[in-house]
């Protein structure tokens, strides 16, 4: 005979903050809800779980924007949102959250540095500035929100250093504040990409002083159909000297799709000048398939 195989839910938790109680508009992150099967939200005093809806996602920041579905529930309790423009190296961060599923836990730290980049990795549109800070942060705690000292949300808790303590990583709250239209909008954040890989060395494995050099050039990508080349040095970018990769990923973050950079590069002993229209990542993404699960047991996300 069959054996019947037992449905087994798999629940996860996270945190998230709400910012506009009216419509019960919360935010986390993408990968706190990605592949979820059911989303439900608690609220201290708010008594049972609230089922959630997610309106969009923006997986190259790691930022999801929720709708909680029962109207009769709202209004919801929201967080003053502030500025992260403001926030200096030393100031007082407070990280709310729910890590390992203890409810309603509150740390406090400092903010330890500003700008800390997820593109260390030297792809041209892996560049997102992070802040770090050193309040406790732990599984759990992904998609709560880190506080100024007025108690205004100046970032979002993104993730934490796999080894060592205190440190932990927040999404700047203007980065998040530029894609809210667009996921309110259940649309998805136009991000621009070249598809660079970068490095500060040059061939032959010496650190060759200014410049970044190409490492990979993606196939098919805007910069393969640019003419770009494995071992290009870029020494200008706009009519501008490039002195560090970092410069190149800064440009790329901050031009529209569809927009066109203009490089100048040295090959050998060639300066060529190469320009490239930037290119959707959403490209670059399908091209590589969703990566979405299929399959498996139900997954249920439980916000707090």
């Amino acid at each position: 005979p069959e054996r019947r195989q037992q449905e087994r839910r798999i629940h996860g938790h996270g945190s998230g903050f709400c910012v506009d109680g009216s419509s019960g508009i919360i935010l986390t992150n993408a990968h706190v809800v990605q592949g979820a099967d059911r989303i439900t939200a608690n609220f201290a005093g708010r008594g049972t779980p609230m089922e959630c809806e997610v309106l969009e996602t923006d997986e190259v920041i790691d930022l999801a924007a929720i709708r909680v579905k029962d109207r009769s529930k709202l209004p919801l309790p929201s967080m003053a949102v502030g500025s992260s423009e403001t926030v200096r190296p030393g100031d007082w961060a407070i990280v709310l959250g729910n890590p390992l599923g203890l409810q309603n836990t509150c740390t406090l730290g400092i903010v330890s540095s500003l700008d800390r980049s997820t593109g260390e990795t030297g792809f041209d549109w892996m560049r997102h500035p992070l802040l770090q800070t050193d309040a406790a942060v732990n599984q759990g705690n992904s998609g709560g929100p880190m506080l100024n000292e007025l108690g205004e949300v100046v970032g979002m808790i993104s993730m934490r250093a796999l080894f060592g303590e205190g440190i932990g990583f927040a999404i700047p709250v203007d980065s998040i504040r530029s894609a809210l239209p667009s996921l309110l909008s259940s649309k998805k954040v136009p991000r621009s990409y070249l598809g660079l890989k970068m490095t500060a060395t040059a061939p032959g494995g010496d650190h060759g002083g200014e410049g970044a050099w190409v490492d990979t050039v993606l196939s098919g990508s805007p910069a393969d159909h640019a003419g770009f080349k494995e071992e290009d040095q870029i020494i200008e970018l706009n009519g501008r000297k490039v002195r560090y990769f970092e410069e190149v990923q800064a440009a790329v973050r901050s031009t529209q799709v569809g927009s066109k950079l203009s490089f100048k590069v040295k090959r050998g002993t060639q300066s060529i000048a190469l320009s490239v229209t930037a290119a959707d990542i959403r490209k670059l993404r399908e091209g590589a398939g969703t990566g979405g699960r299929s399959g498996g047991n139900p997954r249920v996300m439980i916000l707090q």
